[in-house]
């Protein structure tokens, strides 16, 4: 099976720079109509405030809240942050936002939650940037809290980095035994993490690359004696589309997004790259779409590539 997900246009890539500020929102709302129309599986948010780079100045929405606003003005579409920084919210606080706006979305909360990476956020913002297996432990700790809140009646636990006391959640989530977990990165440290607590694994390379990680997660996840089919793939991707490959490769020199896309070419391009991953064992395709305002690139996508994979 093979399962769609997007990006919300929230201003991370400067996708939302040309807009007049009063088109912003309405500009997110129809892209965010579009993909419950158009069998889309999942919409999702980066967890960041300032754009990708720190030099740049221009709109950024912070993710939570917006997703939180999209719960309850769609219906089918399955909501996700790719992913929440663990550094950035109390582990408590967190596991509390999440069973309420699994509520509130009933029950359509992915739950995406990774170390963090982005240190000019950190420093700009005035949080501690400790080294990365503080942060990856630290991350592991919070996983402990957040399931621990979800799935217990009163929960408690005291660790290194956080603790808990009585920590009553009340409404639990609607999904049992809890909204999925997604745990984003590719180290070896983090990949631990993904064997111990996570439903989804979400990381992605070249076919080498990802054949080496997922060698990885196998083995950690044999280690402590779980299936690692029991955990699923997903690869996210910033996606360049058009009707030839040459055209997609100008449309990216012509978009500026300050990143080589992941996948560029035609509706072909990305359907024999999709099926090549999805050999690999991945079953959700997470695109992020610089040029999301074209309608001629939303039906590129939508005929020549999500309808090719929709029974």
């Amino acid at each position: 099976m093979v399962l769609f997900g997007l990006m919300v246009p929230q201003g991370w890539h400067g996708e939302l720079n040309t807009l007049p500020k009063e088109k912003y929102l309405e500009t997110i709302f129809d892209f965010v109509r579009w993909c419950e129309n158009s069998k889309v599986e999942s919409i999702w948010l980066y967890d960041h405030f300032i754009q990708y780079k720190a030099e740049s100045i221009g709109p950024c929405f912070e993710g939570w809240m917006l997703l939180s606003y999209l719960a309850p003005i769609t219906r089918k579409v399955r909501l996700g942050m790719l992913v929440l920084c663990n550094s950035y919210r109390n582990p408590a606080l967190v596991a509390k936002m999440a069973a309420t706006l699994d509520n509130i979305s009933q029950g359509r909360l992915e739950f995406g939650i990774g170390a963090g990476w982005y240190e000019a956020e950190y420093r700009s913002y005035g949080y501690d940037y400790p080294k990365a297996s503080t942060r990856i432990l630290m991350l592991k700790e919070s996983l402990e809290v957040i399931t621990k809140m979800w799935c217990e009646e009163k929960p408690s636990f005291k660790g290194r980095y956080y603790s808990i006391k009585d920590a009553y959640c009340y409404p639990k989530p609607i999904q049992h035994p809890h909204p999925p977990i997604t745990v984003g990165g590719s180290g070896r440290l983090t990949l631990k993490v993904v064997a111990q607590y996570a439903d989804w694994s979400n990381y992605n390379g070249s076919v080498e690359r990802v054949k080496q990680l997922n060698s990885i997660l196998d083995e950690h996840c044999r280690s402590i004696g779980r299936d690692a089919k029991s955990i699923r793939r997903s690869l996210h991707w910033v996606g360049v589309l058009d009707k030839s490959r040459e055209k997609a490769f100008a449309k990216a020199k012509s978009l500026n997004i300050g990143v080589e896309p992941h996948i560029c070419g035609s509706s072909e391009d990305w359907v024999a790259a999709i099926n090549t991953y999805a050999e690999l064992g991945f079953e959700r395709f997470i695109f992020f779409l610089p040029d999301f305002y074209d309608e001629g690139t939303l039906d590129l996508l939508y005929e020549g590539v999500i309808s090719k994979f929709s029974g």
